[in-house]
C-alpha cells in the first residue's frame, strides 16, 4: 500500500504544482479552466492540503485493540474515501472536464465504496416520510481486515443480510478510481500547458525582433510574473527607463538586465512545463550504490600546525545590498551605504551611484536603476 500511496501523493504533488506555479500566475492559463470568484480565494488549495493529509488515513495501517478503535478506524477510512471522491468530482469540474456525479456512478471503483459508506456512515438508519427503509450497523465479529455490518432492507423484505468487505479490496477500488481519474486531470492540464508553452516561445522570438513596448505588451498578457521578479519591474515604470536609456548607463543597464531575466525565465518555465509530465523515475533497490566502509581515515592534530599567516578574505558586500534592497528610511540607509561607500571608496561609480540613490530614496524608477547598476558593477546581480 505504501507504493500505492507514493505513486498517487506523486501525481497529486504535480497536479498542485501546476496550479501554483502556472495556473495562478497566468491569466491565460485561467482562462482555459473554471477560474470563478470562488476559485480564485484558493479553496482549490485547500483541497489539496486537506486530500494530501487523508491519504494516511486510507493506506496506513493502524493498530484497533478494541471494537470501537476498529469501528472508528473503519469509520475513519470510509469517510476520507468519501471526502476525496467528492474534492475528484470538483477537480474535475475546475478543470472543465466533462465528468459529473452520474458518469462517475457509472465507475464500480466510486459506486462500490459510495454506497459502502452511505449505508454505514452516511444513513444507517434511513427513512423516508417517516417510513423505514433501512438499518446498517457494524458487525462485532470482524477483524481489522474486514469491514462487516448487519444490513435490513426494504428491499430484501427486511431480512437480515451479513455485509463483508475486505478492507484490501476498498482501498485498491479507491486507488484505481483516484488513479483513473488523476490521470485525466494531468492528461488535461499537460495540453494546457503545451499550448502555453507555444506562446512563450513566440514572446522568446519577439524578444529579438520587436521594439521594446511590443514586447511589454506581450509579456503582460503571457507571462506577467516576470513584473514580481523586481522593485521596478511594472510595466509603466520598464517603458519610462526605456524611453531614458540614452540618458545614463544605469538605464540602459536595468533594461539589459530584464532582457536578461526575461530570457532566463522564460527558458525555466518552459522546461519545468516538460520536466512535469515526464515518466517518473522508479528507483531499483539492487542499483543503489552501498556505501563503502573500509576507507582509511587519518586523524590531524592541529594544535602541531604552523598558524597559516597572510590569508586573504575575500571582499563580499550581499549583506549591505541585501539591506539597501529592502530600505528604506535615512537612517538605516545611511549607516549600509557606508559601510558600501567604504569597502569601494576606490570605486568611482559605485560612490555615485549611492549618492544617486540618497537624493532619490523616494523614488523607485531612480532608486532601484542605481541599485542595479552598483550591483552589476560588483558582479553581484542575480
Amino acid at each position: 500500500m505504501e507504493q500505492i500511496k507514493r505513486e498517487l501523493k506523486y501525481k497529486l504533488d504535480n497536479i498542485r504544482d501546476v496550479w501554483n506555479h502556472f495556473i495562478l500566475k497566468y491569466d491565460f492559463l485561467q482562462k482555459k479552466i473554471k477560474f470563478t470568484s470562488e476559485v480564485k480565494t484558493n479553496y482549490f488549495g485547500d483541497m489539496l492540503g486537506y486530500f494530501l493529509d487523508s491519504f494516511d488515513i486510507i493506506f496506513d495501517d493502524r493498530e484497533a485493540k478494541s471494537h470501537s478503535d476498529r469501528f472508528s478506524n473503519q469509520i475513519s477510512l470510509l469517510q476520507s474515501i468519501y471526502v476525496q471522491q467528492d474534492f475528484v468530482e470538483e477537480f474535475l469540474s475546475i478543470f472543465n472536464i466533462p465528468i459529473n456525479k452520474r458518469d462517475l456512478r457509472k465507475d464500480s471503483n466510486y459506486s462500490i465504496n459510495r454506497d459502502i459508506r452511505n449505508e454505514l456512515v452516511g444513513h444507517p438508519i434511513k427513512k423516508y416520510k417517516e417510513k423505514f427503509i433501512s438499518s446498517c450497523l457494524f458487525g462485532y465479529n470482524g477483524g481489522n481486515d474486514k469491514i462487516i455490518y448487519l444490513r435490513y432492507h426494504k428491499d430484501n423484505n427486511y431480512k437480515f443480510e451479513l455485509m463483508e468487505f475486505q478492507i484490501s479490496d476498498i482501498i485498491i477500488r479507491h486507488s484505481n478510481f483516484l488513479n483513473t481519474y488523476f490521470d485525466k486531470i494531468l492528461a488535461k492540464l499537460k495540453h494546457i500547458l503545451d499550448a502555453y508553452r507555444k506562446e512563450i516561445e513566440k514572446v522568446e522570438k519577439l524578444i529579438d525582433n520587436k521594439d521594446f513596448s511590443e514586447i511589454i505588451k506581450n509579456v503582460s498578457v503571457y507571462y506577467e510574473s516576470i513584473f514580481e521578479d523586481d522593485f521596478i519591474y511594472d510595466e509603466e515604470s520598464l517603458l519610462k527607463i526605456y524611453s531614458r536609456k540614452e540618458e545614463h548607463p544605469r538605464n540602459q543597464n536595468l533594461i539589459d538586465k530584464f532582457y536578461k531575466d526575461l530570457r532566463a525565465s522564460l527558458k525555466e518555465k518552459k522546461e519545468y512545463s516538460i520536466k512535469l509530465f515526464e515518466p517518473r523515475k522508479k528507483i531499483i533497490n539492487s542499483e543503489i550504490e552501498k556505501p563503502i566502509f573500509n576507507v582509511k581515515i587519518k586523524f590531524v592534530d592541529f594544535s602541531t600546525q604552523a598558524p597559516t599567516e597572510n590569508i586573504e578574505i575575500p571582499l563580499t558586500f550581499d549583506r549591505e545590498l541585501g539591506k539597501l534592497a529592502t530600505r528604506r528610511d535615512r537612517e538605516n540607509f545611511d549607516f549600509f551605504s557606508g559601510c558600501l561607500r567604504s569597502k569601494c571608496s576606490d570605486n568611482q561609480l559605485v560612490l555615485d551611484e549611492l549618492e544617486h540613490m540618497k537624493l532619490n530614496i523616494y523614488n523607485d524608477i531612480e532608486y532601484y536603476s542605481a541599485y542595479r547598476l552598483i550591483c552589476s558593477e560588483l558582479n553581484e546581480d542575480d
